[in-house]
């Protein structure tokens, strides 16, 4: 008999074990990765590019444990980035513009603007991290303002990197709006 009472608190030990594993495993996330996920596809969603701005997030490992905040920067850095590889690219072809005058002066222009947007959106990124974030947005929507002023310039040859950089740095302005 002593035996068999002896088996009842393991018993009830073990099954108190498995429905407390059950229970976490329910009701709390099982990944990081998966949080961070579920963060960038609700976060993008509110986005005028939903599917580019997941894409452009996903890119970065760092937005799968970043909270909001966290996300947000990232985003802003993005499109930092993409400022600077469309610069490359606009110097590129001023460089190797053709006798064609006109595209090449529509070239410098665009040149000149996105030079001028590299500092603004650095400058937004300090801002950032001293959480102005309204400063941030200020910044990025001046970099909008230089892809648009390009884009009027009617250079083919950009149509589509423009394009990127536009939708970029719209997800990327009402990403930071959701942090004021």
């Amino acid at each position: 008999m002593a035996s068999q009472n002896s088996n009842i608190p393991t018993k009830i030990l073990v099954i108190i074990t498995l429905i407390s594993l059950g229970f976490n495993n329910y009701f709390l996330p099982i990944d990081a990765e998966e949080t961070g996920k579920a963060l960038i596809e609700s976060t993008c969603k509110k986005t005028q590019y939903p599917e580019e701005c997941i894409s452009a997030l996903e890119s970065d490992p760092g937005c799968f444990t970043a909270n909001l905040t966290g996300l947000t920067r990232i985003a802003v850095e993005k499109s930092a980035s993409k400022l600077v590889e469309t610069l490359h690219i606009v110097d590129m072809l001023v460089q190797n513009a053709t006798s064609d005058y006109p595209t090449w002066g529509s070239l410098v222009l665009c040149r000149y603007s996105y030079n001028t947007s590299v500092p603004q959106i650095q400058e937004g990124l300090q801002a950032f991290d001293q959480l102005k974030f309204d400063k941030s947005y200020k910044s990025v929507e001046a970099v909008k303002k230089a892809v648009i002023d390009c884009d009027h310039q009617g250079v083919k040859s950009l149509t589509q990197v423009n394009t990127a950089l536009l939708r970029l740095i719209e997800d990327t302005m009402m990403i930071l709006h959701l942090l004021f």
